[in-house]
């Protein structure tokens, strides 16, 4: 694993694998209290054919955090300047869930940088009002913070993140990713949860590139499709939140069907 640090002291860490046969680079950004061994089944089927480069976000993982920066235009930042200390170019930028805003704005603001982008289980969305019946995602997130800023934050966190998994996935693979995300420290949580605040609406419109919209429960594809140029849509089979970890042969054969469309 290599590090670099950014210009206002965050350490991000990062792991780049794979062969360069002449296919599109993989960037794997993670969710929120998420880290990039979750990428472990796409790097291994991945990088036999491409280079794979996996990023522990800020603060998380074994990255550090300077405490600030936990915002969608940061981590887009945060990305590209990953990938251009690795070299490459025209990558194929797969976001899941809470980094999702930040892969959009990733693929808005350096589109020299990106060939394409997948979302996997993230959400779009207007902006956010806490705790505004009126808006869906803001009760969402303010109910979040709310009860992870209660003393028993670290419990209602744990009881959040075990939720996250369908029944059927292998209990050995959700209890290993509930134990990384219940040791992101709570102020992690919070901002990370607090930079979600954000139109990822908004965010899409700035978006040339093609996109895989992947998830594991049905979306209203037509308000999606409204907001990006070049979108398709795939959806998995008995997976939670986490389908890249709890089905990884649907999610990588739709990932290899994507990239082998793309011209």
């Amino acid at each position: 694993m290599t590090k670099l640090t950014t210009q206002d002291g965050a350490t991000l860490h990062y792991r780049l694998s794979g062969r360069d046969t002449g296919r599109p680079p993989l960037v794997l950004v993670h969710g929120w209290c998420s880290n990039l061994e979750h990428w472990k089944f796409q790097t291994r089927h991945f990088s036999k054919r491409h280079k794979v480069l996996c990023i522990d976000r800020r603060g998380q993982g074994k990255s550090t955090t300077p405490g600030t920066g936990h915002t969608a235009q940061q981590h887009a930042q945060d990305i590209a300047q990953v990938i251009k200390a690795c070299g490459l170019k025209g990558v194929i930028v797969v976001g899941h869930a809470g980094g999702g805003p930040g892969t959009l704005e990733f693929l808005g603001q350096f589109p020299r940088l990106a060939r394409a982008g997948v979302l996997i289980d993230s959400g779009m969305y207007p902006k956010p009002r806490l705790n505004n019946p009126e808006s869906r995602f803001g009760m969402v997130l303010g109910t979040m913070l709310k009860e992870l800023q209660n003393p028993r934050g670290e419990a209602a966190f744990k009881r959040m993140y075990q939720g996250y998994f369908d029944k059927r996935c292998d209990p050995g693979i959700a209890r290993a990713a509930v134990a990384d995300a219940c040791r992101t420290p709570m102020p992690v949580k919070i901002a990370e949860l607090k930079g979600m605040n954000v139109s990822t609406q908004k965010l899409a419109q700035q978006i040339s590139r093609p996109v895989l919209w992947l998830t594991a429960n049905l979306v209203d594809q037509q308000y999606i499709a409204k907001h990006l140029q070049q979108v398709q849509f795939a959806q998995t089979v008995g997976a939670g939140h986490f389908p890249h970890l709890e089905v990884p042969g649907q999610v990588n054969a739709m990932l290899e069907t994507f990239c082998a469309q793309l011209k």
